[in-house]
């Protein structure tokens, strides 16, 4: 009798063993199978960010690709921020490969990119830095012979701006752009009826 019981009291006893394993396997799957979900769902919102991110990248550089010799000789390029520089890039590795200005601001560095052979459509680049001269700011003066080209560059610059961040908010003087990369970019006519042009900015936003 008293191996029945004890036998009974065994048999119970490897039951509420069985059910504690399955108890805490059936924790442990829930917890696996609720992390892989929310890592899922994480790598999905990133590839979504990273697929829209291209997409528009792609589209400003088709934009870029079939711009006029003139917009492409003054951006240079459409990665970075402009002319392949990146925000607070040591004003000392900067690779411009056009010559210096005949004058030169207080802190950063100021280069003349001539459009074609004649002195009338020219571009005026200054590179302006912050106290570790770094580059925090990029404004380029451009000045074209004929008000029509001004025109026609200041409209290929907005619809640029426009494929690459989106709608331009207009403002006082001009159009306004602000990016993911903490970049304002700024463009305004400056044209007179003697000097047609353009002044475009870029700024690092603090």
């Amino acid at each position: 009798m008293k191996f029945f019981i004890f036998e009974r009291k065994q048999v119970k006893l490897m039951q509420f063993s069985t059910y504690f394993r399955l108890f805490k396997f059936s924790i442990i799957t829930y917890v696996v199978i609720g992390s892989l979900m929310t890592g899922c769902n994480q790598d999905k919102g990133q590839g979504e960010e990273a697929n829209d991110s291209m997409i528009s990248q792609t589209e400003s550089q088709k934009y870029w690709s079939s711009a006029s010799k003139t917009f492409q000789k003054i951006t240079l390029s459409d990665t970075a921020v402009v002319r392949n520089i990146r925000w607070l890039q040591s004003l000392s590795s900067l690779n411009e490969k056009i010559e210096l200005s005949e004058s030169q601001p207080t802190n950063g560095k100021s280069y003349s990119l001539y459009l074609d052979d004649s002195d009338l459509n020219f571009v005026d680049i200054v590179y302006l830095t912050n106290n570790q001269n770094q580059i925090i700011q990029v404004v380029f003066d451009i000045y074209v012979e004929d008000k029509t080209e001004a025109n026609k560059l200041l409209d290929e610059f907005e619809q640029y701006f426009t494929v690459k961040f989106g709608q331009k908010r207009t403002v006082e003087k001009g159009s306004t752009w602000i990016s993911k990369d903490k970049t304002n970019i700024h463009i305004e006519n400056v044209s007179t009826p003697k000097d047609p042009g353009i002044k475009l900015t870029y700024s690092l936003i603090n």
